[in-house]
């Protein structure tokens, strides 16, 4: 028995340890101490999950450093996930700008439909100051292999109303993913959400209707279809 479970314990540190730790990059070390990884889906996951602030020495193939520079994010399988929640919540009213800035790369792999890489996030068990709870992004950045007969493009799509029951979005065309790495920076301060791709504003609208929520950023691969989809980060803040 003492040595089966030696040998458990010896396979599970090189599952955790067989790729570089992003950690061990400077550049990381600010938002991931701010963060925890869901992974492959929201709910902890002892195997694959990181709580909030603990990963030094960590790695695993959903989630690793490339090259020595790029944090990694990778999934397979509809509805799975690698991502980052930010710890620290927020209200679109806020004074205070709200910021998450990133440097990045998308591969789609084997896609079939669509996957989101970046978000505003609503914390569905947290009562707003409206009295309510909503389990929905209010932004989700994505990339879509078809949509409106446009291919390989980058989308925004915005939740429109901050009732629960009511299924309003907009999608917003953000043009071809670029080929290399991209910047985007996400804003968010007296209800006014702004978004800009390499520097150049692409979406500028009140979110009046989305006050009262707690909000978080994340920053990974989610996927909408099955498929697998990789995201290189070469910077990430919140």
């Amino acid at each position: 028995m003492e040595m089966k479970i030696i040998l458990f314990l010896l396979t599970s540190a090189t599952l955790l340890f067989s790729h570089d730790t992003p950690f061990s990059q400077k550049k990381f070390q600010d938002v991931l101490k701010r963060s925890k990884l869901q992974a492959p889906e929201s709910a902890y996951n002892p195997r694959f999950s990181v709580k909030y602030g603990e990963f030094e020495n960590y790695a695993n193939e959903y989630f690793y450093l490339q090259d020595s520079r790029y944090m990694v994010f990778e999934m397979c399988g509809k509805k799975n996930r690698s991502e980052l929640r930010q710890q620290r919540e927020w209200k679109v009213e806020t004074r205070n700008p709200q910021v998450l800035f990133a440097k990045l790369k998308l591969f789609p792999l084997d896609q079939t439909r669509e996957f989101t890489f970046l978000q505003i996030h609503a914390d569905s068990n947290r009562v707003g100051d409206n009295g309510k709870k909503i389990n929905k992004p209010l932004l989700r950045l994505t990339w879509w292999k078809e949509q409106k007969n446009r291919y390989n493009h980058l989308w925004a799509v915005v939740r429109l109303s901050g009732d629960v029951d009511e299924q309003k979005y907009t999608k917003i065309d953000l043009g071809p993913m670029p080929k290399g790495f991209f910047d985007v920076k996400i804003v968010v301060q007296n209800s006014q959400m702004r978004i800009y791709l390499n520097k150049k504003l692409k979406i500028d609208m009140h979110v009046t209707y989305w006050e009262g929520y707690w909000n978080y950023f994340k920053a990974g691969v989610y996927n909408q279809d099955k498929g697998c989809d990789r995201a290189l980060f070469d910077r990430l803040s919140f």
